[in-house]
């Protein structure tokens, strides 16, 4: 009998240093920051996919020098390899997307938009310049066609293109094409002060908005060294889990709609316009706007209190239970559902998947648990995974997830009870640092990078959960037919202008 192989005991963030022949920078808390150079890489990044980290993005920075950052997700920290370049020479390295499917689009960006030179990179397609009348099918054979389906579709406001290969019912091959609308935000953050910054952050994706203008103030926070007020963090769960449930009744209202269910559709949409109609009473804006700023958050829920809010969850948790109950019943919703765009974990795993996408095939990733911030570090998180890892799993995920954000939102509102104090930190008015801040929006795990220079914003970049998810639509139609498109889209509950930017 063969002895099986010894395996090497994976690195402590203690010894990663020694391991990846880096040297340790300074950083702010929950960020691992080690300094190798471009020759190592590559190596260095290869030892942490072997070590089990999650990739996260790649980016070039400026602030406190000009570096290539590949920042992962590893045992509660974000890890970040930071390796010098020269501002008059090309930057080359050894490909990441070359061996690793989740640097793949982050690294297509660098090339295309930052022109770098990865050793080694190959690329069939731009994927920042899609061109909609390009038909490069991979399939042969002479029944397939190709079906380009977008960018411009029937009430879908967002421009995305799927290149769909099929000989008539299955569908074998996809391929997903965003890009069509990108709006350069990231750049219109440069030049401004961090309190005018916040509103271009809320605008990056509307369905979003809150956790855009939380992730970036919570870097901002973090590169000068500033703590926002408990009540101001306990103000910023409460929205953020108000837009959590919206999102999440958004997917499943959609859902009903595909299945001409107009009385599901129609409650659910009922119910969201509850959770928006409160979130409006609380700060005048439905999409939460205006309500985060860095440091803290402008006011207290003044159009509603506390005892009226946790009145109105209280009876929305009753509608929804009832309407919840109706819809997994309903069996000609479940045989749509059940078994569509199934994801194995693996291949989400290899992807690096976040939020319910990643939830619905058994994955445990969520940053309000992994690296807790604000009121999450008091809250107690319970996470929602299903195995199955098919549309229906991603809808029972937001489910159950809804029912945890009302716990949470109960908690929360006690916690403002019997608290006081002042909503906002104040700002150095010259302040320079660059940080990575993070939150857990409804799509997923959202990071930033924040650069600041004399209390200006000089660059930003986002590592949105829509863009890391859109690149694991194509692989959900392996045993799949036409007709169950429109669920498995929806079940990714995805937003086009978070992965354009």
């Amino acid at each position: 009998m063969t002895p099986r192989p010894r395996q090497r005991p994976r690195p402590s963030l203690a010894t990663l240093p020694e391991h990846l022949h880096a040297q340790r920078e300074p950083a702010p808390g929950g960020e691992l920051r080690l300094r190798v150079n471009l020759l190592g890489f590559e190596r260095a990044t290869g030892l942490l996919r072997a070590a089990g980290a999650r990739f996260v993005t790649l980016l070039l920075a400026r602030t406190p020098e000009p570096a290539l950052l590949a920042t992962f997700a590893l045992r509660g920290d974000l890890v970040t390899l930071e390796a010098p370049t020269e501002r008059d020479r090309p930057v080359v390295y050894g490909s990441l997307g070359a061996g690793w499917p989740a640097a793949r689009w982050a690294e297509a960006e660098l090339v295309e938009r930052e022109g770098v030179q990865p050793v080694g990179y190959e690329s069939e397609r731009r994927l920042t310049a899609p061109d909609a009348d390009l038909l490069d099918g991979r399939l042969q054979g002479l029944d397939v066609f190709q079906l380009p389906f977008g960018p411009v579709r029937s009430g879908i406001f967002e421009a995305i293109q799927f290149l769909i290969e099929t000989g008539g019912e299955n569908v074998p091959a996809i391929e997903t094409r965003p890009f069509f609308k990108h709006r350069g935000l990231e750049a219109r953050f440069e030049g401004r002060d961090p309190a005018s910054a916040v509103h271009v952050a809320e605008r990056v994706a509307g369905i979003a908005s809150v956790a855009h203008a939380s992730a970036f103030a919570h870097a901002v926070e973090r590169a000068l060294g500033v703590r926002p007020p408990v009540q101001a963090e306990r103000w910023r769960a409460v929205h953020a889990e108000l837009e959590r449930i919206a999102c999440h009744l958004d997917v499943v209202a959609k859902q009903a709609e595909t299945t001409a269910l107009s009385v599901g559709q129609a409650r659910f949409q009922l119910l969201k316009e509850q959770i928006m109609g409160l979130r409006a009473q609380l700060c005048g804006s439905r999409f939460g706007r205006g309500v985060v700023v860095p440091g803290g958050v402008r006011a207290p829920g003044a159009g509603l209190g506390l005892a009226e809010l946790a009145a109105a969850l209280d009876r929305f948790e009753a509608d929804f239970e009832r309407d919840r109950r109706l819809f997994l019943g309903t069996a000609s919703m479940l045989d749509r559902l059940i078994g569509s765009g199934r994801l194995p974990r693996e291949l989400v795993e290899e992807y690096g998947g976040v939020g319910p996408v990643a939830r619905g095939s058994g994955l445990s990733i969520d940053a309000r648990h992994e690296r807790p911030y604000g009121e999450y570090r008091r809250l107690g998180l319970r996470i929602v995974t299903e195995r199955a890892g098919d549309a229906m799993a991603r809808v029972a995920v937001r489910l159950r997830e809804i029912a945890e954000s009302l716990r949470i939102l109960r908690q929360a509102l006690d916690h403002l009870a019997r608290g006081n104090g002042s909503l906002a930190a104040p700002l150095p008015r010259a302040g320079t640092g660059a940080a990575f801040g993070w939150a857990e929006a409804p799509q997923g795990e959202l990071v930033t990078w924040v650069e600041l220079r004399d209390g200006r914003v000089h660059r930003v970049r986002i590592a949105s959960p829509s863009l890391r998810n859109w690149a694991l639509f194509d692989h959900a139609f392996p045993k799949d037919v036409l007709t169950d498109f429109a669920f498995i889209e929806h079940s990714f509950g995805l937003s086009v202008a978070g992965a354009d930017r």
